[in-house]
């Protein structure tokens, strides 16, 4: 079984489509949602970004929480949602690219709350050939229960002061990836800087290069290891270039108990490098094959 609906539709094709994974956990859906309607991006174009809601199998609760958010959104928005049936994100994700507008897609979770200048600094260090790569402050358990969508609202996750002060007390990881810089500073961290790693939850490419490799594949039926490690594996031998742009795509990632990546997810992976394969073995195509994909 599988859903759709968008409200706010326009005709206007966006800059940039926002896929965002989810599966159950209101509360902090909630929140990220909630950062969508204060990026910086908003101010001089409402439109300059469509939401879409990739749902694996929530329960209720997470669908009416978006009708109620898509009513006052000025973005266009597009729930998915699919039964659940174990691990389903790169089907999801497939449906989620199909059904995206804009020639550029960003890629991230429900759990991670986006900085005011997220969406903004995606759309402008794109390139086709290019595969962005931001990273993310980890929120620990015990600061993560203390916040609430009040605190989105406020702007409090655009605070240097804020942060700060969360990293004096060890409330976060990776605390100062949350401080945004000018873009001719974090030219110059990238220099020293390791090869990017590709992160799931805040990536993005060009629409045409994923149709060209695909998309995600959904041989992974288990956590962990399709959602970046594969990519960038494709994306590498593909001959994209990934690019660093940590300090300006920031995220805040609310603490939960580490997904571990089992035998079976580094047995596909192994399997997968081996074959050097740049196209998903079950990718986008199969699942357009296969799916009877659902009207408003």
């Amino acid at each position: 079984m599988m859903r759709r609906w968008t409200k706010k539709f326009s005709e206007k094709v966006p800059k940039i489509s926002v896929v965002v994974s989810v599966y159950n956990k209101p509360r902090e859906v909630e929140m990220v949602l909630e950062g969508y309607l204060r990026q910086s991006v908003l101010k001089n174009d409402p439109q300059a970004f469509e939401l879409i809601l990739a749902d694996d199998g929530s329960n209720s609760d997470i669908e009416s929480l978006c009708h109620r958010f898509s009513e006052d959104a000025p973005f266009p928005f597009t729930f998915l949602w699919q039964k659940d049936q174990g691990w389903g994100k790169p089907r999801m994700l497939n449906w989620a690219i199909h059904e995206a507008r804009a020639e550029r897609i960003v890629f991230t979770d429900g759990d991670c709350i986006p900085h005011s200048r997220f969406i903004e600094s995606h759309i402008e260090s794109s390139e086709e050939g290019s595969v962005l790569c931001g990273r993310r402050v980890d929120l620990m358990q015990k600061i993560t229960p203390t916040l609430s969508i009040h605190d989105v609202r406020s702007g409090l996750f655009d605070s240097r002061l804020w942060l700060s002060g969360t990293i004096l007390r060890d409330d976060v990881d990776f605390g100062t990836q949350g401080f945004y810089l000018p873009k001719p500073i974090t030219n110059l961290i990238y220099g020293f800087t390791r090869k990017p790693t590709l992160l799931g939850s805040n990536f993005s490419i060009y629409k045409k290069h994923l149709v060209d490799l695909n998309g995600f594949d959904e041989s992974f039926t288990v956590p962990g290891i399709g959602e970046d490690t594969d990519m960038q594996r494709r994306f590498e031998l593909a001959g994209l270039k990934i690019n660093w742009i940590t300090y300006r795509a920031i995220q805040f990632h609310l603490w939960h108990k580490l997904t571990s990546v089992g035998e079976t997810a580094h047995k596909i992976f192994e399997d997968l490098k081996a074959a050097k394969n740049t196209r998903a073995v079950k990718g986008l195509k199969e699942f357009l094959a296969s799916s009877k994909l659902p009207s408003e």
